[in-house]
């Protein structure tokens, strides 16, 4: 009985909205040591990329984050990196970022607007 009254082990949230033009879906999925977000225009899986954190040591300041991107399955594009950069640098995890992308429009404005629906989930 004490283990139905425990919190899930995945907590799940997810958000629809029309970006430019394009039908945007955004699913997040907390797991205790890595986050898993999906973001999809096509309504389908997209690339799929693995986002850590690295931690630069600075002299002038104390520590910089900073992430890399590794393709794990699909289409290994620069803008593909660029995208995972830029929304996890914004959202800032602790934790390492599973990242599916399929995005039909690339610009700076629906990164911007799919980073906001991805902290909305947070």
């Amino acid at each position: 009985m004490a283990a139905s009254l425990k919190s899930p082990i995945v907590q799940s949230k997810q958000i629809a909205k029309q970006i430019s033009d394009h039908h945007t879906e955004v699913v997040v999925n907390k797991f205790e040591d890595h986050l898993f977000i999906i973001a999809s225009q096509y309504m389908k899986m997209g690339t799929i990329l693995q986002v850590t954190r690295d931690i630069l040591t600075h002299d002038i300041q104390d520590n910089i984050p900073m992430f890399s991107t590794k393709v794990l399955l699909g289409k290994d594009e620069p803008i593909t990196h660029v995208m995972a950069k830029t929304i996890v640098t914004a959202l800032n995890p602790l934790v390492p970022v599973i990242m599916s992308l399929a995005i039909k429009d690339t610009s700076p404005d629906t990164v911007h607007s799919i980073t906001d629906m991805i902290k909305s989930c947070l």
